[in-house]
């Protein structure tokens, strides 16, 4: 009885088509032994305790991602669950970001701990979190989050020849993309460079630099050009405005300014201003706009010298060293005319009869080296009562008026001296 009460029970036992269910003390199913509800045989784990945190994770910047490393560890020193599957991996985009049980980045197959790398498809910062799940399917709490950000490629991260031109694909590389320095020192040869296709844009070739505005208008450069030009372009393109440099020897920069072309409703030619600065002159004008001759007002300037022209057959003003020229058919003062080689005035002489009575006027400054004096009386009789009139002693200061009448009326005589060269 002894032996067959101490032999092993299940010795010849067997489970035919059909599983042991194991409860814990509390009835709760912790896992079923033998053939699975799918058909399967072996050990399915139900209803296991949640696992413990892990500890944080250790996250390196690599080339174009992280490197994620778990050191086996659980957080506050917990002991590793006997039933641990795997720990899941989560790379969010902030620090208080929660984990999506159901799309982890990757995840740590090894209980021991391991490191897995992650690309990341941006170089701002990233925090990551893990999460560990036992047998049964359940997660635990995740970690404390880690920040962290992607590696830039730097340049000894490529050997020489390494990417070569069939490699990038054509309008892949564009000028958000470029640092001011990927192409410093380079020459770009046989192309044109613009900002956009169209619109407001620069466009550099090898013959003109332009900027386009929203409008159409342009302002551009002509260094090709026999004289080299910046110009600034109308609305519609069809008219210029444009500044150049010319010379007759290599070491002349004389500059031109010059407006866009205008119509002359009077004539119906076809004009522009130009501002001219010479070797030692400058001259702002109305020129024609084929052949660039000279019509219509003109200022001069040279260096001892200015001239004011009104065009074709009209006035001159002319200015030298101590001299200056009036030239036009004809010249009106619109106001009073003044001059220091003009001297004018009245004079009243109170007569003897029948004697020749003279007043002498002096004090003055007139200007010029010889000098003429002329008189008038003012008299209804001329002639008659008043015999005549002279001047004499005739100076820059002055002269001498004389009146010839038969009476002692008091006689007015207008006089007036004019100095020449």
């Amino acid at each position: 009885m002894q032996t067959m009460i101490r032999a092993p029970k299940l010795v010849n036992a067997s489970l035919e088509n059909g599983a042991v269910d194991v409860y814990d003390e509390n009835g709760s199913l912790r896992a079923v032994i033998g053939q699975q509800p799918d058909g399967t045989s072996g050990v399915t784990a139900v209803n296991g305790p949640r696992p413990p945190m892990p500890s944080p994770a250790v996250v390196e910047p690599v080339l174009g991602g992280v490197r994620i490393t778990w050191d086996g560890a659980f957080a506050d020193g917990q002991p590793a669950p006997l039933d641990l599957s795997r720990v899941q991996v989560h790379v969010l985009s902030s620090a208080t970001g929660q984990p999506d049980l159901r799309w982890p980045t990757t995840t740590i197959e090894a209980a021991s701990g391991a490191s897995v790398t992650v690309a990341v498809n941006h170089y701002g910062p990233v925090w990551v979190r893990l999460v560990a799940v036992n047998t049964s399917g359940t997660p635990g709490p995740p970690s404390e989050a880690v920040e962290a950000t992607a590696r830039r490629a730097a340049s000894e991260d490529l050997g020489q020849g390494v990417v070569r031109r069939d490699h990038v694909a054509a309008g892949a590389i564009t000028a958000d993309l470029l640092d001011a320095d990927a192409i410093n020192g380079k020459i770009i040869t046989g192309a044109t460079v613009q900002t956009a296709a169209e619109g407001p844009r620069i466009v550099l070739n090898a013959a003109r630099l332009r900027a386009i505005g929203t409008n159409g208008s342009a302002i551009g450069m002509e260094p090709n050009d026999v004289y080299p030009y910046i110009y600034w372009a109308s609305v519609d393109g069809s008219n210029q405005a444009y500044i150049n440099v010319s010379g007759s020897s290599p070491s002349d920069a004389n500059i031109g300014i010059n407006s866009g072309t205008f119509t002359d409703a009077d004539d119906g030619g076809t004009y522009r201003w130009r501002t001219f600065f010479g070797n030692d002159f400058f001259t702002a004008e109305r020129i024609t706009a084929k052949g660039a001759k000279p019509f219509g007002g003109r200022l001069f300037l040279g260096k001892n010298s200015a001239q004011l022209g009104s065009g074709q057959d009209g006035g001159i003003l002319s200015l030298g060293q101590g001299t200056a020229t009036l030239s036009a058919a004809s010249i009106r003062a619109a106001g009073v005319l003044r001059s220091d080689n003009v001297s004018m005035g009245t004079a009243t002489i109170t007569p003897v009869a029948n004697k020749p009575t003279s007043v002498t006027l002096s004090g003055g400054s007139i200007k010029g080296k010889n000098f003429r004096a002329f008189v008038t009386p003012v008299t209804s009789v001329p002639g008659k009562t008043v015999v005549g009139v002279g001047v004499t002693a005739v100076s820059s200061s002055g002269l001498t008026i004389w009146v010839h009448r038969t009476n002692t009326t008091p006689t007015i005589v207008h006089w007036m001296i004019i100095g020449e060269d």
